[in-house]
């Protein structure tokens, strides 16, 4: 009996002993390279970084922090000391001559070649009655010929901003008539409108004509002849100066000097 007893008291120590042993094993920590570590035979030890940090990323995948973008930002496709350039095609402004206004939208004498000379509220004097427009600097009807000359001053004589024109014309008869008259074309927004007129007379042909804008005067050089001298001839070489005043044009005043032909 005492044997048997002696033998399980043995046992029951034994058991004990081994399942202390067990326990500690059991509780021992793998990175201390005990038989836990790597997980038990046949198996690679357990990394503890991600692929990306062995790919040298130091980040998890998809998230891109920590990462440089391979686009350049839009500040770097600006060149240093870049000005802008002048937009192509663009004029300068129109320029004023010195000492005078702007010029554009001046009638020109080529002008009044088309121009309307005569009208229901507008007549040349010797030309006959109704509506008179030249057609390359000449009208023709009944008998009658109107012609432009070629003595023609620009320069404003209406007193507004726009040059006007002043031209000579000649009113030919069936007979021998040569009656010469002096016409102002007013500037309509750069349309010769006729306005203001002057009878020179009979076989009195016109040699120059001038404008003066500042002083709004037309300057006219023509042959005429004395009271008592015979219409066949011209003896005097008059220079008349006049003004506007629509619808005549008012000579100021005149001087005449001898002239021989």
């Amino acid at each position: 009996m005492n044997g048997t007893r002696s033998w399980s008291a043995r046992g029951t120590w034994l058991v004990a002993a081994l399942v202390l042993a067990a326990g500690a094993v059991g509780c021992q920590d793998p990175d201390d390279g005990g038989p836990g570590a790597g997980g038990g035979p046949g198996k690679p030890a357990a990394s503890s970084k991600t692929p990306d940090d062995t790919a040298g990323g130091g980040t998890d995948k998809g998230k891109g922090e920590g990462k440089e973008s391979a686009k350049p930002s839009a500040d770097s496709s600006k060149k240093p000391g870049s000005t802008k350039k002048p937009t192509p095609g663009k004029k300068p402004g129109p320029t004023k001559k010195p000492g005078g206004g702007d010029t554009a939208g001046a009638l020109t004498c080529d002008q009044l070649r088309n121009a309307e000379l005569q009208n229901s509220s507008f007549r040349f004097p010797d030309a006959p009655e109704g509506t008179i427009a030249f057609t390359d600097g000449r009208w023709e009807g009944d008998g009658v010929v109107v012609e432009l000359q070629s003595q023609c001053g620009i320069g404003d004589v209406t007193g507004d901003p726009a040059a006007d024109a002043v031209a000579a014309v000649k009113v030919t008869t069936g007979g021998t008539g040569r009656f010469f008259g002096l016409v102002t074309w007013r500037n309509d927004a750069g349309t010769p409108v006729p306005a203001a007129v002057d009878s020179l007379g009979d076989r009195t042909p016109v040699v120059s004509i001038g404008v003066s804008s500042p002083t709004r005067r037309a300057t006219v050089v023509y042959l005429t002849r004395g009271d008592d001298d015979p219409a066949a001839v011209v003896t005097i070489r008059r220079t008349a100066v006049y003004r506007v005043a629509e619808p005549a044009m008012v000579e100021l005043h005149h001087s005449d000097a001898p002239y021989t032909p």
